[in-house]
Order: structure tokens, then C-alpha cells, then sequence
């Protein structure tokens, strides 16, 4: 993942996840240059933490699909798996 020095260049380069991490680190620094904002920032970090989850778990989900050559694959039933043993 890419490193940008700025808002504007994660929104140039069209990276979701990049300009969600850089607007998350933009108001947790503002959050401690001033506490006094925390009724304000807090929603707005809350939110920014759930996409930045959202689009890492889609990110991760993408990989796993690419990877997997198995992926979606159906395959026979097998009845004596499912049969009660005795004993």
C-alpha cells in the first residue's frame, strides 16, 4: 500500500483505503492537538476506523479470491460422512 503525503494525493490517485488511513490520521492528530473537540471528533474517527475495516477486509477478500483456485469449486456429497458411528 502507498504512503501519501497528502489528502489530495490519495484522492488523485483513486485510493479508497489510502485516503480513508490519511483522513483517519488527519483527525486523531487534531483530536490531540485539541481534546476539547472530543465530542466532535469522535463520530467522525468512529466512522473513518469502521471504513478503513471495511475496505481492508474487501481488499483481503479480493486477495483470498485471486489466490484460491478452489474458490466456488462444488464438489460430490459423500453420505458415509455424515453416518452415525457405533460404538
Amino acid at each position: 500500500m502507498a504512503e501519501y503525503e497528502s489528502l489530495s494525493a490519495a484522492m488523485d490517485a483513486k485510493d479508497d483505503l489510502g485516503e480513508a488511513e490519511r483522513r483517519y490520521r488527519l483527525l486523531s492528530e487534531a483530536f490531540e492537538a485539541m481534546p476539547q473537540l472530543r465530542a466532535n471528533l469522535n463520530p467522525a474517527l468512529d466512522r473513518v476506523k469502521a471504513e478503513i475495516l471495511g475496505l481492508r477486509a474487501m481488499a483481503g477478500a479480493q486477495g483470498e479470491e485471486d489466490s484460491s483456485a478452489d474458490a466456488g469449486k462444488v464438489v460430490a456429497f459423500d453420505p458415509t460422512r455424515f453416518q452415525k458411528t457405533t460404538g
